[in-house]
């Protein structure tokens, strides 16, 4: 069971975090839609083809990689999210809730964990990779072969047999320094010659070939792809504009900043793959003066935007090109649980939101920490409860000529 594996126990868990968040929902009606290089960066749920079901599914995953929410625990979260979207699914309700658990968590470590072992100060000092053979249930005998291995972490065969190689794989990989080779007197090996079968995908009707031992769909190295993608997404990220109409953004009229930041916003959030960091507001001085900050430049990162999606997938994208000039003119500062953030109750329309807003510490820079919807009781609830530091909340929401 997947309880039984110690998922990435002594990995700290940022990099396996990374992996997940960055990935992007793929609504699908069965297994076998996506391509196996698809997963790297993909989040996709056999028969889950809304986007809601997805978010809650991601929500969940999530909250089991940053808060180690055990499989009984996950299975309580299956359990509601299918009540409340009525979703109709294939299987027993444990075993799918295990699956999803599993494979999620099992893959994001893996990747995590081949990130780690990639760097150029982790290869200098273990330039060789070990296949590693856990104990179960149901062994694969070509898993149980490949156990004890040694090769060069360089050596293609990891671009097709990196682990997990199947459904339920317990396999690892575990690097090998020079000194380790020659205390335990071990040796490096030559790869396997690549046995490749014919699959036919039953869904797409597509032939691949698949390497003897691996299962359909694990026949990539998903921590590869996903550096590979994010070295991409690095060449085209987005940057705060430095440069307005040959002025710095300080020196323009703050329309013309808040039309700039604005079209930053809308570029970021309609990214198929949200990558780089835009300016997204100018803090008003209360703000800066309560957080102790030079900068009034609010920053929205892709990571920042990609967790407030998931969180309040409420919020559009013309609400997001709305926050340069909620965050220049917002209702309400009130202070927040920690003095190294504010939270701003701002107003669009005929509705209230709530705008975190965060210093970095070294105090350097300030970035958005969260935005979503507000009623005139909440936000009134949120002023009673913390020190008011400028401005009121209003008592109800009339229409005025900012709105019109």
């Amino acid at each position: 069971m997947a309880d039984d594996v110690a998922y990435g126990a002594t990995l700290p868990p940022s990099d396996a975090i990374k992996f997940f968040r960055d990935k992007v929902n793929v609504p699908t009606e069965r297994w076998g839609e996506i391509e196996a290089h698809a997963h790297a960066t993909g989040f996709a749920v056999a028969g889950a083809t809304s986007q809601a079901l997805l978010d809650d599914f991601r929500k969940a995953v999530g909250k089991a990689l940053t808060d180690g929410t055990t499989l009984a625990e996950f299975r309580t979260d299956f359990d509601s999210i299918v009540t409340r979207r009525g979703w109709e699914f294939t299987g027993t309700a444990g075993w799918r809730a295990d699956l999803i658990y599993s494979q999620n968590l099992s893959n994001a470590y893996s990747a995590g964990n081949y990130r780690q072992l990639t760097t150029p100060e982790a290869l200098d000092i273990f330039p060789y990779w070990q296949y590693q053979h856990h104990v179960c249930q149901h062994p694969r005998h070509d898993h149980e072969a490949w156990g004890g291995m040694i090769l060069r972490a360089d050596d293609p065969w990891w671009n097709t047999h990196w682990p997990p190689n199947g459904w339920r794989c317990h396999c690892t990989v575990e690097p090998v320094s020079r000194a380790d080779l020659r205390r335990n007197r071990w040796e490096v090996g030559e790869a396997p010659p690549l046995d490749l079968r014919s699959w036919k995908n039953p869904v797409s009707g597509k032939t691949e070939m698949i390497p003897k031992g691996i299962d359909p769909g694990f026949q990539t190295n998903p921590g590869k792809l996903w550096l590979e993608a994010e070295k991409t997404r690095a060449e085209t990220a987005l940057k705060p504009v430095q440069n307005i109409d040959g002025k710095l953004p300080s020196r323009v009229t703050p329309e013309r900043r808040q039309e700039v930041q604005q079209e930053q916003i809308g570029r970021l959030v309609t990214m198929d793959m949200p990558a780089g960091t835009v300016e997204a507001g100018t803090a008003p001085e209360p703000v800066t003066e309560a957080l102790k900050v030079k900068t009034d430049s609010v920053k929205l990162s892709d990571d920042t935007l990609q967790k407030n999606r998931v969180h309040h997938r409420e919020i559009t994208d013309e609400e997001y090109g709305a926050l340069p000039k909620m965050i220049a003119h917002p209702e309400a500062i009130v202070a927040d649980r920690k003095p190294t953030s504010v939270v701003m109750i701002s107003r669009r329309e005929k509705r209230l939101y709530r705008i975190a807003i965060k210093r970095t510490q070294d105090g350097h820079e300030l970035f958005l920490a969260s935005f979503n919807g507000l009623s005139v009781s909440d936000a009134q609830r949120l002023a009673r409860n913390r020190t008011m530091l400028w401005g009121s909340v209003p008592d109800e929401l009339e229409s005025n000529a900012d709105d019109e």
